[in-house]
């Protein structure tokens, strides 16, 4: 299953973020990641450098991983994040760009 997660940082929060960001990232390149990256990036301000924010779609079982992952995040544990909203994401069939969970592998009896 696709989560989004919607995050924004606290006031005065960009000295941290960048202390953490090499950790922040390194999750995300981690062999056999869990929850899955799919895609991310910063939110940022109207001038389109400025980071407000991140969003982050993974691909885990439940919403339990997914908020483990959360807690456990540099930006979280840090100081970064002041507010954020976890919420399961279906992509339309319509979309110009189709995001696809990890097929599920089976394991034979």
């Amino acid at each position: 299953m696709l989560w989004a997660i919607h995050c924004l940082d606290a006031p005065g929060s960009a000295p941290r973020r960048t202390a953490a960001r090499p950790a922040h990232s390194a999750r995300f390149r981690e062999p056999g990641a869990r929850p899955r990256p799919v895609l991310y990036g910063p939110l940022v301000a109207d001038d389109g450098t400025t980071a407000v924010g991140s969003l982050i779609i993974v691909e885990a079982e439940t919403r339990e991983e997914v908020a483990d992952y959360v807690a456990t995040d540099p930006f979280t544990t840090s100081g970064v994040w002041q507010h954020v909203v976890v919420h399961a994401f279906s992509p339309s069939q319509r979309s110009p760009v189709q995001l696809a969970a990890a097929p599920r592998q089976t394991v034979a009896p």
